[in-house]
């Protein structure tokens, strides 16, 4: 692809979360004469993401930056480590304060996972703060012979960016979740921030960006991202009426999740 400063290649870099295959994906970026890395899974995965990285001849303190959509562990769990090896990490600036000063994400994330948390995701190191670069909607870094725009997608969570560099985007959460080889499309509609409008609004703005491919950290290329974002909208509305109604029946909070799996299972099969 071309973003009209240079050629460049993406490369899929699978993290094998859990030991699976396609579940959370980093992505690198080949510029002019270096790369550039777009998210970095958990530090419980950093590990595969350094060999994915050799596999391409690249070691990682020769990366010239890093990029993370939000600071969500599966996303950026291992991004304080690259900061330590002197890479730049470039972040939504309502999330670089935590990857300085990741405590109050990891206790909360360990509240929620209990003792699975150290499995599922490992530590997260603090990165120095020399190393993070705040980024506002519509900043534009060139790197690498590369031009990132980053576009505010707030929804799945309010410090979220869409990264643009020529016709490729990275979406992050901002476009759902799905496993390769299947057309089922998960919402991610994780909590605390989960928000509808404005998850539909970041929905509208990376159709309007027209993509020429779209990358999702779970998980991979959707080379049609219109009628890929088309059918996302069309599926986070079903599954808000489906919770709206079934909140207007009464359901209380357990019978609800069970409502809600079961709806899934049935547009999965």
């Amino acid at each position: 692809y071309s973003d009209n400063l240079c050629l460049m290649e993406v490369k899929v870099i699978d993290l094998q979360f859990q030991g699976r295959v396609g579940v959370i994906a980093a992505y690198l970026v080949q510029g002019r004469g270096t790369h550039v890395l777009i998210e970095t899974g958990p530090e419980s995965t950093r590990e595969q993401l350094l060999a994915g990285l050799l596999e391409h001849g690249v070691r990682p303190e020769e990366l010239a930056g890093v990029f993370v959509t939000h600071i969500h562990l599966d996303h950026a769990g291992a991004a304080g480590w690259f900061a330590e090896q002197g890479v730049p990490l470039f972040v939504h600036e309502k999330g670089s304060r935590h990857l300085v000063n990741p405590s109050r994400l990891v206790e909360s994330a360990r509240d929620v996972y209990g003792e699975r948390f150290d499995a599922l995701w490992g530590d997260m190191v603090p990165a120095s703060a020399e190393f993070v670069h705040p980024l506002t909607d519509g900043a534009v870094t060139e790197i690498a012979g590369l031009r990132v725009e980053a576009i505010a997608t707030p929804g799945h969570a309010f410090h979220h960016h869409a990264y643009r560099i020529g016709g490729a985007l990275f979406a992050g959460d901002a476009a759902g979740a799905r496993l390769d080889l299947t057309s089922y499309t998960s919402v991610t509609s994780a909590p605390p921030q989960f928000d509808l409008d404005y998850t539909l609004a970041s929905i509208k703005r990376l159709r309007a960006v027209a993509p020429e491919i779209l990358y999702l950290t779970h998980f991979g290329a959707v080379p049609n991202p219109l009628d890929h974002l088309t059918a996302y909208h069309d599926a986070v509305v079903m599954n808000a009426e489906f919770i709206r109604e079934r909140m207007s029946e009464g359901f209380d909070p357990a019978s609800l999740q069970v409502a809600y799996e079961a709806f899934q299972l049935e547009q999965a099969l």
